[in-house]
């Protein structure tokens, strides 16, 4: 077992998101379940900024955090409470939209952690179903502040995307806005309209730019199954952000709304077994043979850690292999596309022999764009079998200065000891 910071022992993984990977983990010293949060942001100055925005919050529906730990040059472990859940948008999945009285009490309990997170400075940026924990006691309570922002925080570096989850984004973040405190009771009546109807409140879609366009230009499905809490959820999705009642007066009408008479009942989360440990030395041994690549490796490992690679894995006599973190595989793709189209040939190489197209064709292909730019999704890294799948936003120009802007899935394998793209694909 890995041990973070000499103190906490990671014992599963429970998640993951764009900015990280989350663990149940032991302290040590309080002997107590803790949930660690692994970062992969690339930016320290984002780590600890998350770090800190947590911590300033402290109320009964948002998720405590306890300790920082990591040096300062590399990026932090936030440990955190652990609260055996799960999340609202897994609890629509599993047992489908919920009634209006269940939907309205699960938002007060959340208004009123972002009425606490206002009055403390701090915008959330992100409410959404996802991050929303309903615990098995039915204990409500929000988390992920990876992207939030506090006063004093100073200008978040311009990376060219929009804060928040395209679904839940308020219209005037759509459309450029910095997001607020009445963005975010936006984002609260946009999740609470998706617990009750199923889908977002700008309708169902697979393409994120169309959901983004709906939204800027306020174009909002009417409810179907609200009942009486229509009227208060219209207001909690007005598109002027001034006809949007405060989150303290969200909470305050959200409670005042006809109660479930009886509360969710959540079944505990089922545990991951422990894996067996023949099968694990099987899949080391395909991974050096190249059989089956294996950029994820560090998990099925049996290390159970995703941040420090398993350099000396022990596998039969003078069998050792190379696996990267999800972290490492976002710096690669990242490096990849910023070679283009300055340095075509050494991005050529970047893909695994078996599925490189020819060397001409590429080459011809990126001589055509003057331009590249490469930004990381929201959309959470995921592991892909042995592969590391990375959601990247391209903006490509043209020589004639035209551009386009696209969605891509990467994924990354390890082959013979490197890292390499086993395959691209363009998502709407």
């Amino acid at each position: 077992m890995t041990t973070i910071g000499d103190r906490y022992t990671l014992l599963e993984r429970i998640g993951s998101g764009a900015m990280g990977v989350v663990w149940r983990a032991r302290d040590e010293v309080l002997a107590r379940e803790v949930a660690v949060k692994q970062l992969v942001t690339g930016d320290h100055q984002r780590a600890m900024r998350e770090a800190r925005n947590a911590a300033r919050l402290h109320h009964p529906h948002a998720i405590a955090v306890f300790d920082v730990v990591g040096s300062d040059d590399e990026e932090p472990w936030i440990v955190m409470e652990y609260l055996p859940s799960l999340s609202l948008s897994a609890l629509i999945s599993q047992r489908g939209p919920l009634k209006p009285a269940q939907a309205a009490s699960i938002g007060a309990k959340v208004a009123s952690a972002l009425a606490a997170a206002h009055n403390a400075g701090l915008v959330h940026r992100d409410i959404k179903p996802g991050n929303v924990l309903i615990g098995d006691d039915g204990t409500v309570k929000i988390t992920d502040f990876g992207i939030s922002k506090a006063t004093g925080d100073g200008t978040m570096t311009d990376t060219g995307m929009i804060s928040g989850t395209p679904a839940y984004l308020a219209p005037e973040v759509a459309r450029g806005e910095q997001p607020d405190e009445a963005s975010d009771v936006f984002s609260l009546g946009a999740t609470i309209y998706t617990a009750i109807e199923g889908e977002s409140v700008f309708g169902p879609s697979d393409n994120s730019f169309g959901l983004i366009y709906r939204a800027a230009s306020g174009q909002l499905r009417d409810p179907k199954n609200a009942g009486e809490l229509t009227p208060l959820l219209m207001r909690l999705l007005s598109n002027d952000p001034k006809d949007r009642p405060s989150a303290q007066e969200a909470a305050e009408l959200l409670a005042d709304e006809p109660q479930p008479s009886q509360p969710l009942q959540i079944p505990a989360p089922r545990r991951l077994k422990p894996p067996n440990r023949r099968i694990l030395v099987i899949l080391g041994v395909i991974a050096v043979l190249g059989i089956g690549g294996g950029a994820a490796a560090a998990y099925w490992g049996g290390t159970g850690d995703l941040g420090t690679p398993a350099n000396e894995a022990t596998f039969p006599t003078r069998v050792k292999t190379r696996y990267f973190t999800a972290a490492e595989a976002i710096s690669f793709v990242e490096e990849h596309y910023n070679r283009l189209p300055s340095d075509i040939e050494v991005a050529w190489a970047d893909f695994r022999p078996n599925v490189r197209e020819p060397k001409a064709d590429f080459v011809n292909r990126w001589k055509g764009y003057s331009s590249v730019r490469c930004t990381l999704s929201t959309v959470p890294v995921r592991s892909n079998g042995p592969d590391w799948v990375v959601t990247v936003n391209l903006v490509l120009v043209t020589d004639i200065g035209q551009q386009r802007d696209i969605t891509v899935e990467v994924s990354v394998a390890a082959v013979n000891n490197e890292m390499k793209i086993s395959g691209i694909k363009e998502i709407a």
